[in-house]
């Protein structure tokens, strides 16, 4: 007869399982706690280090904006401490100001923030309201009596982009003859004029205006800059000379290479 074995050996076998459920309930129970310190730590700590902002200093330099004023508009924007400050908002707040271009923040520890801003530069009026910065994106400005001498540019053809850019390389194209542009016109079919601050106009087309400019640069050289205060307009739309329209005559034309005399023409 087969002898069956002693009921107390299950007992025996289940010792070592029943202490591991115990270990493993207590492993269980240690992480938990162990997490929880951590993040009740992490929070403590968080809340010691951020704490409220002491110091904002604002740099830059300002032409149209007050640094008094915009320390303010930044004060008035700061919604939290050291760390729960959001910079990103607190940038594009900042940003949407008309005279800011850009906006640069940081933290420096241990409660200071440090805002740097380019400010606006309008730099030309756009038709009888608006104002273009160097790029020739539309600006939305207060007005005032320090933009009352930008030059106007005014297009029923073509972008304000393409009017900036325009005005940009004309500026710099009439330096050596000192005629100071003050408006700069395109109609709806793609001609330029332009508008002086003494006075005289300058009629271009619409094509190869660099070599029409370059044209009158020489005759402007040659003697015409002499008869400055008697000319009227001057028309380049000719394919190798110009035509000057005199305040109290008429219509006089001008060949290049030829010297001008104060009666009738100019070279």
């Amino acid at each position: 007869m087969t002898k069956k074995a002693p009921r107390g050996a299950n007992f025996n076998q289940q010792q070592p399982r029943l202490s591991n459920g115990v270990a493993e309930k207590f492993l269980r129970l240690l992480m938990v706690t162990v997490f929880v310190a951590a993040i009740f730590g992490a929070d403590f700590i968080y809340k010691q280090i951020d704490t409220p902002l002491s110091r904002i200093m604002v740099g830059g330099e300002f032409n149209y904006l007050q640094e008094q004023e915009l320390a303010e508009l930044v004060n008035a924007k700061i919604d939290g401490g050291f760390l729960s400050m959001n910079l990103n908002q607190l940038r594009q707040d900042l940003q949407s100001h008309p005279w800011i271009h850009e906006v640069s923040v940081r933290r420096e520890w241990p409660s200071t923030l440090k805002v740097e801003v380019v400010e606006e530069v309008p730099i030309a009026r756009w038709g009888k309201q608006g104002f273009l910065n160097r790029l020739g994106d539309q600006l939305s400005l207060p007005e005032n009596s320090d933009l009352q001498s930008l030059p106007v540019l005014e297009a029923d053809f073509g972008s304000s982009q393409d009017m900036i850019a325009q005005y940009m390389l004309l500026a710099e194209l009439l330096v050596p003859t000192d005629l100071k542009l003050t408006e700069l016109q395109r109609d709806a079919v793609g001609a330029w004029q332009v508008e002086t601050a003494t006075g005289v106009r300058i009629v271009l087309g619409r094509d190869q205006i660099v070599e029409k400019i370059r044209r009158l640069v020489v005759v402007w050289r040659s003697g015409l800059d002499i008869q400055l205060n008697n000319i009227a307009i001057i028309d380049l739309r000719y394919p190798n000379g110009l035509a000057v329209s005199w305040r109290d005559q008429d219509l006089v034309s001008v060949d290049v290479g030829h010297k001008s005399n104060t009666d009738s023409s100019a070279a």
